[in-house]
């Protein structure tokens, strides 16, 4: 009796390898789900710290710049906060230093000019330094009257001949927060100078949520600026000092000596950042939103309190 060779499979076998394969396939679809949930995920999130990152770099190369060859006084700081303002300034070097100009001696013996400038109400006259001027409309300057201070921002500057130049000024009582103008205060026919000065503002304008940073003022004094983030959902800057202390701003005209702009030691910078986008398997299909801090401790301004 001969056995038949079987060929094929039986319904069990079928229904057993259909079902592993079922099984294999359902497994593998949710690993692949799964991963590109995740992957999805990742993308929305480091969205939001690519851009923190970028603010962070350019904020903390910004802030390195505060105070070089211009020293704090308590009244008058080279890293300033108000609101949501953050505000550097530092002297230009092009590469040397920028230059420092003299107020013109009209050689009255009285060691004080009328009030206001000396050729107007917003116009000082300065000795040149050889055959240019290294100012010109537009530019932010330092005017130093003995160690009082003001922020000018130069609507012209005009060659007069016969050694001298003629800047005319906005009037303005405040500038990035600072003092600016003549106001009460006289100009002393020595010892007043005026000297070029680089600033970079960044500020947050909450209707847009965008975040911006300038290198200029406009005609009004405001900063004009370009933008360097979306999204950002806020932006606080605040002082950092050498006793500790943390404040919005520096006051050195008040009896706290304490934050007196002197004594500023760097700066602390919180922003939230919302991702640009939404995903249905991110945050429960909401905008994510993350918090970012910087400190940040200008060399110059630990220079100048080693000294």
């Amino acid at each position: 009796m001969t056995s038949r060779i079987r060929s094929g499979f039986t319904i069990a076998e079928l229904l057993l390898s259909m079902t592993i394969g079922l099984t294999v396939i359902v497994s593998a679809g949710a690993f692949a789900s799964a991963s590109w949930k995740t992957r999805r995920g990742w993308t929305v999130r480091e969205s939001v710290d690519r851009n923190a990152r970028f603010l962070g770099l350019s904020i903390t190369r910004d802030v390195q710049e505060a105070g070089i060859a211009i020293e704090s006084t308590p009244t008058f700081g080279s890293l300033g906060t108000f609101n949501d303002t953050l505000s550097v300034l530092s002297v230009p070097y092009t590469p040397a230093e920028a230059p420092v100009y003299t107020i013109y001696d009209d050689g009255d013996t009285l060691p004080n000019y009328p009030p206001g400038g000396n050729c107007g109400a917003t116009c000082i006259e300065f000795l040149k330094q050889g055959s240019s001027i290294a100012l010109s409309s537009g530019d932010l300057t330092r005017l130093q009257v003995g160690t009082s201070r003001r922020l000018l921002l130069l609507t012209s500057v005009n060659d007069q001949g016969n050694g001298r130049f003629r800047v005319t000024f906005l009037d303005n009582k405040l500038l990035l927060g600072r003092q600016s103008g003549l106001d009460s205060l006289l100009l002393t026919r020595s010892g007043t100078t005026i000297q070029k000065l680089n600033a970079v503002v960044y500020w947050r304008d909450a209707s847009s949520h965008s975040l911006f940073r300038a290198t200029s003022l406009d005609a009004g004094g405001r900063p004009n600026g370009q933008l360097m983030a979306g999204n950002v959902m806020d932006f606080h800057a605040s002082l950092l000092f050498t006793n500790g202390a943390e404040f919005t701003r520096y006051n050195g005209f008040d009896s706290d000596t304490l934050n007196d702009a002197n004594d500023i030691i760097g700066t602390k910078i919180r922003a939230q950042i919302q991702s640009d986008r939404a995903d249905p398997s991110v945050n429960d299909g909401q905008p994510v939103l993350r918090w970012y801090e910087w400190r940040v401790a200008p060399r110059n301004l630990l220079y100048e309190k080693n000294r």
